[in-house]
């Protein structure tokens, strides 16, 4: 068993027809979390990862075992407090850190490689809001994400009623800002 296969993922039995035309089901999806959803299920945040990123937002990451992302801003005590949220993060469809992707095999038993569909960042937040489902969360305290998650903020706010965001702005990103980058 190699490090990949270890991280947390959900096989995504719904089909999601993608931008592209093509239709995908039963596929995975890795994500982390940090924190612990409240019995009400109203404290849970969305972290979409930018290009570079992964799942692996904060911690150590176990397949690089290099520092996650946003470390400085996301855990216990800080400006994204995992004491008071419950935060996921997935790894977008088409990465490489446990999500589908070019790696993963095609029906001729190899891997997909250049015949991986064409994603979209639509098709990246319609796969991730499956994780709310599977946590049987209604309504997301938060959405957060910066560069390539920025734009998938976005879309998630276009895609899907307000009704399910009970803070869909940037105040979190502006505590952030406020709390590490002016000193």
């Amino acid at each position: 068993m190699n490090k990949i296969d270890k991280v947390k993922k959900i096989i995504v039995e719904k089909p999601l027809k993608l931008d592209c035309g093509k239709t995908i089901k039963d596929f995975p999806l890795a994500y982390e979390t940090y924190g612990k959803l409240n019995d009400r299920k109203d404290n849970a945040i969305l972290v979409f990862h930018a290009l570079t990123g992964d799942q692996f937002a904060s911690g150590t990451n176990p397949i690089t075992n290099k520092e996650g992302w946003w470390n400085y801003a996301l855990g216990p005590g800080k400006a994204i407090d995992t004491n008071k949220f419950f935060v996921i993060c997935a790894n977008v469809i088409g990465g490489c850190m446990g999500s589908y992707g070019p790696s993963n095999i095609g029906d001729n038993g190899k891997p997909l490689g250049t015949n991986f569909p064409v994603i979209t960042i639509n098709d990246m937040v319609n796969a991730q809001y499956s994780l709310l489902d599977f946590f049987k969360i209604n309504k997301l305290f938060s959405v957060i994400g910066g560069s390539m998650g920025g734009m998938q903020y976005f879309n998630l706010s276009q895609i899907f009623p307000k009704n399910h965001i009970l803070q869909f702005q940037l105040r979190v990103l502006q505590v952030i800002l406020l709390k590490y980058c002016i000193k």
